[in-house]
């Protein structure tokens, strides 16, 4: 009895092979009509390896035929290997069977015949290129972890949130296909990947900007930018692409800086093409694609790190910390707030649990910053901090075994944070304003006892300009009125 020779209906792939630990397996696209042993693993793989392969490949077709055909092997024994190699793609089984990956894969074939230049970007480029065309043919970019079963999602990424350690990329369903199989072993992955995941964690901040700058089109508008993709792969560009990487800090460069440098590449590579002139759909799309980076934290301030909380531990941090525990919490809860620890060695970004090197970043900023101290201070102290965030709640925190609580104060501000904290001597200073009083303020050695005393004699004093100092029962502190909003709410020690 024979059997009619199972065949893949495709017009790219000319042939597949699965390596088995047992056998080798073959089948061949359709239309060679080569005969082939039976294989029970085709048999029940083959509807759904030709229903994938002719969506994308029916795709990229309309946009530009394929130059040549492409061979594709299955791995079994290397369940998680990706390599595109010219023509011919080597897939772990494991990788083949998870979403988007054999889509990524032929994406790659066909953008590699289109784009082979020089480019210090070149490989991060390649993936928002690649999965823009994977979003084309799905609909959604769902590239997915076949071992944490989560996939990339495209939702709104802050800058410079999208940042990663290693382990925390190893972690995310948004690393590169060639990673998975790297990532199995972190401390191998740690050594290897340290240089390149810098830019590769910048993928879904640039793919999810990508893709809501094409939604922005119009329907026509659209159209013309998809008929127009292999021109702008192939086109040369009115300011030569850089080769390698130059953003420098002094003699340092920093991650963040880096990082920024890669975005400003990638937004080159697009707004720098010759084609840009014959097309009016790139031009708008380029307009929507710089908006769309400035809508999601990437300003002018390239090497800035801005948060809307900073905490500033001064001794440090680890994950069984109560304060990191805490205000994990609190991220989780609020994901909208941008919430950051630091000490003098990592930064959070929460509410990721992988910390960043602090040097990694040119500048760090706020627009409220907390510290917690025991003691006296002066205003100098305080003013150290006015080139990096608007308030700052100095928190007096002597006993360590006794927690302070910050949920009502990300929520309520001072007044929430002294409900919720009865006892806990604190200040919050609003040090533009205190900016405005420096000199008259140097003089004075201890804020606490400076407020406490409120001699109104004193020019100091004076220079504040209280007219009256509010008592509020339910924040259980003092809210000044003033002329100069320097100090908004205090407590002193008992």
């Amino acid at each position: 009895m024979t059997r009619r020779p199972l065949c893949i209906e495709s017009k790219v792939v000319e042939r597949i092979d699965r390596l088995g630990v047992q056998s080798t397996d073959t089948v061949y696209r359709c239309a060679v009509n080569k005969e082939t042993p039976f294989s029970t693993y085709f048999s029940e793989q083959s509807r759904d390896l030709t229903y994938r392969i002719q969506k994308i490949e029916r795709l990229l077709e309309s946009i530009e035929p394929f130059e040549r055909k492409v061979q594709l092997t299955i791995m079994e024994d290397r369940p998680y290997l990706f390599k595109v190699r010219g023509h011919h793609v080597f897939i772990g089984e494991k990788l083949l069977a998870a979403p988007g990956h054999l889509e990524k894969a032929l994406a790659k074939v066909w953008y590699r015949e289109r784009n082979d230049g020089f480019f210090a970007q070149q490989a991060l480029m390649e993936e928002v290129f690649t999965d823009f065309l994977v979003y084309l043919d799905l609909g959604d970019l769902d590239i997915g972890d076949p071992n944490t079963h989560l996939k990339t999602s495209l939702r709104k990424v802050k800058w410079p949130y999208v940042l990663k350690s290693v382990p925390a990329y190893c972690d995310s369903s948004w690393k590169q296909s060639e990673h998975f199989g790297l990532c199995q072993d972190k401390e191998e992955a740690s050594e290897i990947l340290a240089d390149q995941v810098v830019e590769m964690s910048l993928r879904p901040l640039l793919v999810t900007s990508w893709v809501n700058a094409y939604r922005g089109l119009s329907m026509k508008e659209r159209f013309d930018f998809y008929r127009m993709i292999p021109t702008l792969l192939r086109s040369e560009h009115s300011e030569p692409l850089p080769i390698v990487g130059g953003a420098f800090v002094g003699e340092r460069t920093t991650t963040l800086l880096k990082a920024a440098e890669a975005i400003k590449n990638i937004n080159m590579f697009v707004s720098k093409t010759k084609a840009i002139k014959d097309s009016e759909a790139h031009r708008v799309f380029v307009a929507n694609f710089t908006n769309e980076l400035r809508g999601n934290g990437f300003q002018d301030a390239f090497a800035e790190a801005s948060f809307d909380i900073l905490f500033i531990a001064h001794g440090d941090l680890t994950e069984k910390s109560a304060v990191l525990k805490q205000f994990m919490k609190i991220a989780k809860a609020q994901p909208k707030i941008q919430i950051a620890l630091r000490d003098d060695e990592n930064l959070w970004m929460l509410p990721s649990k992988y910390p960043i090197p602090v040097k990694s970043f040119g500048e760090i900023k706020s627009t409220r910053t907390i510290v917690e101290k025991c003691g006296g201070y002066n205003f100098s102290y305080v003013m150290d901090y006015a080139d990096e965030t608007e308030k700052l709640l100095v928190v007096d925190h002597c006993d360590l075994n006794k927690e302070v609580h910050y949920g009502r104060y990300l929520k309520e501000g001072a007044e929430g944070f002294g409900a919720e904290n009865k006892g806990t001597a604190f200040v919050q200073f609003h040090l533009p304003s205190l900016l405005m009083k420096r000199a008259e303020l140097e003089q004075v050695s201890n804020v606490f006892e400076f407020i406490q005393k409120r001699d109104v004699e004193s020019s100091s004093f004076k220079s504040l300009g209280w007219r009256e100092v509010h008592w509020s029962e339910q924040a259980n502190a003092y809210q000044p009125k003033a002329y100069v909003d320097a100090i908004e709410w205090f407590r002193v020690p008992n």
